[in-house]
């Protein structure tokens, strides 16, 4: 007999368990548009501008952007790197520009796979996130930076 009511109240638990509601997550930022990318310092680098919007949720604080970018650049050899930044949302169309870096071998002109993943949170760091995967074309850029000191 113990053994019987072990078990309804196992059952009566899981069911209490499953009537609660999980807590809901924000819905996710919106990725608007990615690249052109920059080559900078002869691909030491690639600047890469994103434009999203996070209005999608009204409790949506923070936006973290990441873009994994990949390469072929000779030989079959691949250059690599991930860039990212936070933001706070501002419920209105945002650009900034990611500078990635490459882990191994510089990036050139060209086309490079993005992976590009806009997470936003609100305030409980309840998260979520969009994942898109694109091609980005690198270019080299005007060469107008700051110039080093002599």
């Amino acid at each position: 007999m113990l053994g019987t009511r072990s078990r309804l109240a196992a059952v009566a638990l899981a069911a209490g368990l499953m009537g609660i509601a999980a807590p809901a997550h924000a819905a996710p930022a919106t990725l608007v548009s990615a690249g052109p990318g920059i080559l900078v310092a002869d691909g030491a680098a690639v600047d890469i501008p994103i434009t999203f919007v996070c209005d999608t949720g009204p409790t949506l604080t923070t936006a973290i952007p990441v873009i994994q970018l990949t390469q072929r650049v000779s030989d079959g050899r691949i250059a690599g790197g991930i860039g990212n930044d936070q933001l706070s949302c501002t419920r209105k169309a945002q650009t900034v520009t990611i500078r990635v870096v490459p882990n191994v071998m510089a990036f050139n002109e060209g086309t490079a796979a993005a992976t590009i993943v806009l997470q936003s949170c609100d305030v409980q760091f309840q998260c979520s996130a969009e994942i898109i995967n694109t091609e980005v074309e690198l270019a080299k850029g005007a060469g107008n930076g700051i110039q080093p000191q002599r």
